[in-house]
């Protein structure tokens, strides 16, 4: 996910400007969600997709490989050019039809201008938290309604609450690595985190500090602040209702199993209410 939203009240992350870094993070994070992907699709048989939030095209990429074989379009959606920008770089080394099935637009998922109607709109791996306050979260999911055929499939992934660690973080976390991770290109990345969270707002602030040694030798440090909204299951089930979809069901991991108290996650799967 890579989102710098204009009516989400928050702006780019250093990270996102940084997207061989981001790469690096995220196969670290071995986030295994590809075939909960490829396997909705199949079941949903569509003709176009849209991903919001499509960073350097991870899960694009394969989708689009998916769509050369059965027949249908992916688009890639992110607002920071970097990535996408590197996502367009690494296509280039698949095959023509992959290629043929894909394309990646720079836009903002608050203020949608795509062409045509999609069977099928995926906000996958988080992106919905960088969408701080209701009127951004409203105008997304109004945005993507309009843009989906009556009955078309909307799709979120978020993180479920881990109220332990929120409640530790209404008084401010200590700073801690969290992540070390080394790359094939001889390039190393480590990452220490420090959280705050303001409950009122359900707002989780998340301070990341990056230290990356290049395959040259160089060292980089910045920082780069993530400031997440915290969603609920009923939330979440309202902002599907109150914007012209229903919702078919909520699961908890990429297993597909049914959201559950001690869930990692909350995919929430919405359908498009026929006009």
């Amino acid at each position: 996910m890579s989102e710098q939203w204009t009516t989400g009240d928050t702006s780019s992350e250093a990270i996102y400007r940084h997207p061989e870094d981001y790469d690096l993070e995220v196969t670290a994070h071995d986030v295994r969600d590809l075939p909960f992907w490829l396997d909705l699709l199949q079941q949903e048989r569509p003709q176009r997709v849209l991903e919001i939030g499509c960073g350097t095209g991870r899960l694009t990429v394969p989708l689009a490989r998916a769509g050369a074989q059965f027949g249908f379009m992916v688009t890639g959606l992110d607002p920071e050019l970097e990535m996408l920008t590197r996502a367009n770089k690494l296509t280039e080394a698949e095959a023509p039809a992959t290629r043929a099935a894909l394309r990646f637009v720079q836009g903002d998922v608050c203020a949608l201008n795509l062409d045509g109607e999609y069977d099928v709109v995926l906000m996958p791996y988080g992106t919905a938290h960088h969408l701080l306050g209701l009127d951004a979260q409203i105008a997304a999911w109004r945005g993507v309604r309009q843009l989906l055929r009556p009955g078309g499939l909307f799709v979120v992934d978020v993180s479920a609450p881990d109220l332990a660690m929120l409640a530790q973080a209404r008084e401010g976390t200590s700073r801690r690595e969290d992540l070390v991770v080394g790359g094939v290109d001889g390039r190393s990345l480590q990452r220490t985190a420090a959280t705050t969270y303001a409950a009122a707002m359900q707002r989780a602030m998340i301070n990341f500090e990056y230290t990356v040694h290049d395959a040259d030798g160089e060292r980089r440090e910045y920082a780069s602040p993530f400031a997440m909204h915290v969603y609920y299951p009923r939330e979440l089930e309202l902002l599907f209702l109150l914007t012209g979809f229903h919702l078919e069901r909520t699961v908890g991991s990429y297993a597909g199993e049914p959201f559950a108290d001690r869930s990692p996650l909350m995919i929430a799967i919405g359908r498009a209410d026929s006009v």
